[in-house]
């Protein structure tokens, strides 16, 4: 009977020490961590301090909140995740149910002093508040990361630009000898991940994004550079076309007959509308710059266009004026309706309005009609030569302005092309 109880325990005990049960408060109490607390926080957790620390960095890119021309920074949204080994800290799992990580506060340990050489205004976020911490001393800490940093923006290609920023890593107290920088990934794996987590906002989306070890004054640093282009669909629909419509409809307003003084005051009006959209273009670019960007060329250049056609139209009618001026020939003299009405039989010189008309015979009656009809012709020719001068006059103005829209036309489609072939290159 004994032999069989004992039996039965020998064979049920394996079962029970592999359903041995462990809590990760049962590391936490072998470590010692609360008691350890000031040694493991205020040092550097290293047993030979020849040998420098290494921490190994991962940024994680989420987005790109702003870029401002005005003040020539840009603030990004990532995630920045810190390892490092601890050989104060480390335990053998198969003592503890297989338990090789655990999660502690971070307030416990040391933290490596980091900051961003081109950081501009001070990053109010914190830490995570708890690290992950491995069975062989391993510690990863999380923080996401709100920075405003400096960067050269070159707008000479606005709205086509593509910038370049770079962010500096780099320990604030520690030199390479003591604490060595990382980066857990390469460049390649960096700039296939970028848009792994990368939210965007619709302006900017990243082209490439690198990392390089550059070390600098015997200090540790990793630089991450971000080539970013700009969404330019909105600038186009919202500056460059409404200016170039405008520009088109000046050169339609060519096309509306004779009506030169209703001519001159649409272009005005075009003139001032594009005022209204080089304000708008104002908002977005600096102040000052090395050169002006294109599209501030391909806005003066559009104004200067709408304002040269202004001065073609002023000009054409001008030109029409003098032409009626000079055209006018002396009285009494119609070359060119002179066989187009019967002469009249009456001597001319005889015909004076001051001479009295005889009151009776039957030739004062025929020297009355005579008279009447003498001025009668001379209204008619008179209103045929103004006639005739008009339609020279207009066909002398559609010549002239022909001539001007055909070249007004090319020196449009010219400027445009040079503009664009610009942007593009």
């Amino acid at each position: 009977m004994w032999m069989l109880l004992l039996y039965l325990l020998v064979d049920n005990l394996p079962g029970a020490l592999l359903h041995q049960t462990c809590k990760q408060y049962d590391v936490i109490e072998y470590l010692n961590i609360t008691e350890r607390e000031h040694q493991l926080l205020m040092t550097m957790p290293k047993n030979d301090w020849t040998k420098p620390l290494i921490i190994t960095v991962d940024i994680v890119f989420i987005s790109i909140l702003a870029v401002v021309e005005k003040t020539q920074t840009i603030t990004t949204y990532f995630w920045i995740y810190l390892t490092w080994k601890n050989d104060f800290l480390s335990w053998d799992p198969e003592q503890f149910c297989n338990i090789s990580h655990t999660t502690i506060p971070l307030s416990y340990f040391w933290v490596p002093d980091l900051y961003y050489v081109e950081q501009v205004i001070e990053d109010s976020t914190s830490w995570m508040k708890y690290a992950n911490l491995s069975h062989d001393g391993t510690i990863t800490a999380v923080k996401p990361t709100h920075l405003s940093s400096t960067c050269i923006l070159d707008f000479y290609y606005f709205p086509f630009d593509v910038q370049t920023c770079s962010v500096t890593l780099i320990s604030a107290m520690h030199k390479e000898n003591s604490l060595i920088l990382t980066s857990q990934k390469n460049s390649s794996d960096v700039n296939s991940e970028r848009l792994k987590y990368f939210v965007d906002n619709g302006e900017w989306h990243p082209l490439e994004v690198t990392v390089e070890y550059k070390p600098q004054d015997g200090y540790s640093r990793l630089l991450y550079t971000a080539t970013i282009q700009r969404e330019s669909s909105l600038y186009i629909l919202a500056l460059i076309l409404p200016s170039m419509a405008l520009l088109v409809l000046d050169l339609l307003s060519n096309f509306v007959p004779k009506a030169y003084n209703e001519k001159i005051g649409f272009k005005i009006t075009l003139l001032l509308g594009i005022s209204v959209l080089m304000l708008l273009l104002n908002d977005f670019l600096p102040a000052s710059s090395d050169q002006p960007p294109i599209i501030v060329i391909f806005f003066i250049g559009t104004m200067s266009l709408m304002a040269i056609g202004i001065v073609e139209t002023i000009f054409i009618t001008y030109i029409g004026g003098r032409t009626q001026k000079s055209d006018k020939t002396a009285a009494g003299t119609f070359p060119l309706y002179q066989g187009l009405l019967l002469k009249s039989s009456c001597n001319e010189d005889e015909l004076k309005e001051e001479e009295p008309v005889p009151e009776d015979g039957v030739a004062s009656a025929l020297e009355k009609i005579c008279r009447d009809m003498h001025m009668v012709r001379q209204q008619i020719l008179s209103l045929q030569r103004k006639e005739n001068l008009e339609a020279e006059r207009e066909k002398f103005q559609e010549r002239i302005e022909k001539f001007v829209f055909y070249g007004h036309t090319v020196l449009v489609i010219t400027f445009y092309m040079l503009v664009f072939f610009k942007w593009k290159w």
